[in-house]
């Protein structure tokens, strides 16, 4: 005789969290529905892109069904579901960090290889490019570009002294990256000619 099936939505998060320990997949799905709006929101939270929230919460119902054997059913499942989206974010947030220490680094090596190499006429008209685009940055952001490149200030001091979040700080600075750099290919041709 088959078994009756089980409306898990029914039951409440330990019963559920006790049948996915014991192997039944099916009763993880009413978990994710409960918790998922929290979790979404504390990644927003901490998270100013968009498609980053979404993969981060992803990851983490999939770490917390991965890792389900060692919640002690009964105990708080919001808490934890925080707890390993808040090291997810964390982790996203200190590999953004790096990649950035190597943009950095990268853009200093470019401007000492601009600086040695003026008579080069290619590389004279992308650093004349760039002159000419930063000229047309307004002066709030040109302070905060200063206050990056020239100062070497992090996103958090930069945050305090304009009093503006860290978060907008690098979504800033970000959209003025991209800005210049659009700025230079236009006033050389396009941004196939770089590379010509």
């Amino acid at each position: 005789m088959p078994r009756p099936s089980t409306d898990w939505s029914l039951l409440d998060d330990t019963a559920l969290v006790l049948a996915v320990q014991r192997g039944e997949v099916r009763a993880f799905e009413p978990l994710v529905d409960r918790h998922l709006g929290h979790v979404h929101a504390y990644v927003a939270l901490r998270l100013p892109v968009a498609h980053l929230v979404d993969e981060i919460t992803h990851e983490t119902f999939v770490s917390a069904f991965r890792m389900m054997d060692r919640f002690s059913a009964g105990t708080n499942l919001h808490g934890w579901l925080r707890t390993i989206a808040g090291n997810l974010v964390r982790k996203e947030l200190a590999r953004y960090h790096r990649e950035e220490h190597n943009k950095l680094g990268y853009a200093a090596q470019r401007e000492v290889e601009l600086a040695m190499a003026e008579d080069d006429e290619d590389v004279s008209g992308e650093a004349e490019a760039l002159r000419g685009c930063l000229d047309a940055v307004p002066p709030n952001l040109k302070s905060l570009l200063e206050l990056r490149y020239r100062d070497d200030f992090t996103s958090d001091v930069i945050a305090d002294k304009l009093q503006k979040t860290a978060a907008w700080v690098r979504v800033t600075l970000h959209r003025i990256r991209e800005q210049l750099r659009r700025c230079i290919e236009s006033r050389q041709g396009g941004p196939d000619h770089a590379g010509t």
